[in-house]
């Protein structure tokens, strides 16, 4: 599903020159990339979360989207040249929430395959978000310069480019849409995990 997904949207991209192929291309990114993590993973992404524990995570992430859109916009950082209102439960659903999962997942996949390599898990940390969350997230900015879903029109204290890619702080933001999700699922999974061992504690002393 999620390969059939990510083909529309490159279609999209790369024939038909949408913009809006960003909401179908994160969808089918984040498909494929969870499925992979929960192929080798010891435990899956979710696991043992509770539908509330998803849903608070989801709620806070999505509100988290939002901000961080608006102060962008707010201080001339990015536009979206084929956007108005109405694109905007699409845009923060899909193109915000879910393109931060699959930077997130990215990343995670890197610190499980880094780690299988006997890596320590801080070195498996920045090796990952070196050498899978970047070249993910210049996949990403290539994709979108073909038809500009958003546009950057400058950067704080360094306008550095190569091409039309700003260099120091694109790079930067396609790690901090890995690390903004990833610090909030280790939030709410330490909560689920802490709630167990109570539970598990409660269960023993009954016995």
């Amino acid at each position: 599903m999620g390969t059939f997904i990510l083909t529309i949207a490159l279609y999209q991209n790369i024939f038909l020159d949408l913009p809006y192929f960003y909401a179908l291309f994160s969808l089918g990114m984040f498909v494929i990339l969870l499925a992979l993590y929960n192929a080798f993973a010891a435990t899956s992404l979710f696991e043992n979360w509770r539908g509330r524990d998803i849903l608070i995570f989801s709620l806070i992430l999505l509100v988290s989207c939002v901000g961080i859109d608006h102060l962008g916009m707010y201080l001339g950082y990015w536009e979206y040249p084929h956007y108005d209102s109405s694109d905007d439960l699409r845009k923060y659903l899909l193109e915000w929430a879910v393109a931060l999962l699959y930077h997130m997942v990215s990343l995670l996949i890197g610190i499980e395959l880094f780690q299988k390599a006997k890596l320590h898990q801080t070195s498996a940390f920045f090796l990952s978000m070196l050498i899978v969350v970047t070249p993910v997230g210049f996949l990403t900015e290539t994709l979108n310069l073909n038809v500009y879903s958003w546009r950057v029109l400058r950067m704080p204290f360094s306008n550095f480019k190569i091409g039309d890619f700003f260099l120091i702080f694109q790079t930067i933001g396609y790690w901090l849409m890995a690390l903004i999700p990833y610090g909030l699922y280790l939030l709410i999974d330490y909560i689920v995990k802490k709630r167990r061992t109570t539970k598990t504690i409660i269960e023993r002393a009954e016995i």
